[in-house]
């Protein structure tokens, strides 16, 4: 029994540490972990990075989509998605 309980402490306490580092590391910007929120643009980048992964044929929208983005940055227009 009492070993049980020192388990479950231990687990308690591990699981501090590891929200304690995790916010750690959203403050510097590094992953979201609670209190930020991912854009909704890099999920569907990084989703779309796989997807040319898998299936190499889609590459060529990724390029699009790239010179597009590239495009409205280099005349100041507003992104458009």
């Amino acid at each position: 029994m009492l070993a049980a309980a020192l388990w479950a402490g231990g687990a308690a306490v591990a699981l501090f540490f590891i929200d304690r580092v995790a916010l750690w590391a959203e403050q510097r910007g590094w992953i979201y972990w609670r209190r930020k929120k991912a854009q909704t643009g890099a999920m569907s980048s990084i989703l779309m990075e796989m997807d040319i992964i898998t299936n190499p044929s889609a590459q060529h929208v990724v390029i699009a989509k790239d010179a597009k983005k590239l495009e409205e940055r280099e005349n100041d227009d507003p992104p458009h998605d």
